[in-house]
């Protein structure tokens, strides 16, 4: 199975975007990608279950390749979306805080996942950086194939900085190294491998719990005394 993630260069302008997106698309399937991913660009939001990347398509002209799977975590709400999809088999999408919030990784792993692709929209480096230790310890306990999708290129406390990669079992078989648009690669066969047995679960890093509750209005827990206020 050949996996692509496009990790792309957020330009401020939708028609610029769809164009981007649209020509890294094309790219991956003409480099054999059975399964693209997309992350959550704004552009691609006005798409459809059924047709996930017909937006960007209608922009540059190109023709949707029925060979190939496409995942737009742009379509989805942020929380944890489970689905068999092609190819992937068992696949758990967490989007936005999902990502990140320890009880919907603990309910994810209940079902045993083959596949989770973390879309955490994260909003500066540091997250980006977390979010790729937690996705390293998920390999090994949540599913075999874990996989970042990141738009990059968006203001501190906005989501888009990028840690695009694709992990197996603890390694990395893809990382995006810089700041530009990257189409990033991986073959692996199928079904595929998963930790035997699953390890125990990652702690969340506390950047990560921190946004997290600050999201949702409460102090994160530390373990110093601390006025957070």
């Amino acid at each position: 199975m050949h996996i692509a993630v496009i990790q792309h260069v957020l330009r401020g302008d939708d028609h610029e975007d769809a164009v981007a997106l649209g020509n890294a698309a094309a790219d991956a399937t003409d480099m054999g990608a059975q399964v693209v991913v997309f992350p959550s660009v704004p552009v691609l939001a006005e798409g459809s279950a059924g047709d996930p990347v017909g937006k960007i398509f209608e922009v540059t002209g190109e023709a949707q390749n029925e060979n190939v799977a496409y995942i737009n975590t742009a379509i989805m709400p942020n929380g944890v979306h489970f689905a068999t999809l092609p190819i992937l088999g068992p696949t758990v999408l967490m989007v936005g805080d999902a990502a990140m919030d320890y009880q919907e990784i603990l309910t994810a792993s209940g079902k045993k996942p083959h596949v989770a692709i973390l879309a955490p929209g994260s909003e500066n480096d540091l997250q980006a950086e977390a979010v790729s230790e937690l996705a390293l310890g998920l390999s090994s306990s949540l599913a075999g194939l874990v996989v970042i999708a990141e738009a990059i290129g968006a203001e501190p406390g906005e989501p888009g900085h990028g840690g695009s990669s694709i992990i197996h079992l603890g390694q990395v078989l893809a990382e995006a190294m810089d700041s530009g648009d990257e189409t990033l690669e991986a073959e692996l066969d199928t079904p595929i491998t998963q930790p035997e047995p699953r390890g125990l679960l990652p702690e969340v890093p506390t950047i990560l719990s921190a946004r997290l509750a600050h999201h949702l209005g409460q102090k994160p827990d530390v373990d110093y005394p601390a006025d957070l206020s």
